[in-house]
């Protein structure tokens, strides 16, 4: 009987098809992300909580590049006319992991600062004016001013955030939860295959109980 049900759960397997294996994102080499989804989540030079230089935008990412305990070492960025990659740690606890490649991980977005001087010995009302484009990255409040952590003239710096800026929230994590994918490589079952599995679903009942009848030993009476 258990090789019968052996064989037939082997069969089995065979018309629908062996289950599929997750895809797991550290052995295949891909890279993984998680989803920034509340304010004042710092992006930190160290593992150390006072080593925070900005906080991350809400609804954008970070990549993954080692998860800690404590602290996860992230990648922010990439390297753009007005960006380069930033690569630190954030709380652990803090993060959101996905388990897909966002099509729009960071936000890339800039805004100009304007620089005046007063040119000249005389103190004539000519001024000098330099306009830098500012990568963003971040804000970082003190007190109750608050600035931006941003990417220009070829360094990092603060700078005072302008009163209009705004950005753009990312709707990729909320669009994936209320529309979610089926995973990658799922297996289907076609109408044969439905046929084929119902049909030995009514059989197993029935082969099951010929076969012990089958097995079952004469009853001898034992004054015979």
């Amino acid at each position: 009987m258990k090789k019968f049900l052996a064989l037939l759960t082997l069969f089995i397997i065979f018309i629908i098809g062996t289950p599929p294996v997750p895809k797991a994102s550290a052995d295949t080499g891909e890279a993984q992300y998680a989803c920034i989804l509340s304010e004042g989540v710092y992006f930190y030079t160290s593992e150390n909580e006072y080593s925070g230089i900005f906080t991350l935008p809400k609804t954008y990412y970070v990549k993954i590049l080692s998860v800690g305990e404590r602290f996860t070492r992230v990648e922010y960025l990439t390297d753009t006319t007005h960006t380069k990659t930033l690569v630190g740690y954030c709380l652990t606890h803090q993060l959101t992991f996905v388990d897909y490649t966002p099509v729009n991980p960071y936000l890339y977005t800039t805004f100009d600062v304007i620089y005046t001087a007063a040119n000249g010995d005389n103190n004539d009302d000519i001024l000098d004016k330099l306009v830098f484009t500012c990568g963003y990255y971040g804000d970082y409040a003190i007190g109750a001013k608050r600035y931006a952590y941003v990417y220009k003239n070829g360094e990092y710096a603060y700078v005072p955030r302008p009163e209009n800026f705004e950005y753009p929230e990312s709707t990729e994590y909320a669009d994936r939860l209320s529309s979610p994918n089926e995973s990658e490589g799922a297996a289907t079952v076609n109408p044969i295959q439905l046929g084929i599995l119902a049909v030995l679903c009514l059989l197993v009942p029935l082969l099951a109980a010929i076969i012990l009848k089958s097995n079952k030993a004469p009853v001898y009476d034992p004054e015979e």
